[in-house]
């Protein structure tokens, strides 16, 4: 786990906006990350991209342009946002 913590601390150092020109106007890009760990989140691939997907979920509702790390014991299907 406490390898997780550190690669989420290493991608939410270089999750500043960047400001970018585009058709003579200038665009701000942010990037939301979603962190799902081997073993924790499953073992399987699609196990963790279902992890990751739900993390970066939760990453987009906490206010965008940062890193989440899915908790442990959290199962994907129990992140995901409910749709109306």
């Amino acid at each position: 786990m406490v390898a997780d913590l550190a690669l989420t601390g290493w991608l939410l150092a270089d999750t500043a906006p960047i400001t970018l020109p585009a058709a003579g106007a200038q665009v701000t890009v942010t990037v939301s990350i979603g962190v799902a760990a081997l073993g924790t989140h499953g073992s399987e691939l699609f196990e963790l991209l279902a992890g990751a997907d739900a993390a970066v979920y939760r990453a987009k509702e906490s206010g965008r342009d940062q890193v989440c790390l899915l908790p442990p014991g959290v199962q994907p299907s129990d992140a995901q946002p409910q749709w109306p």
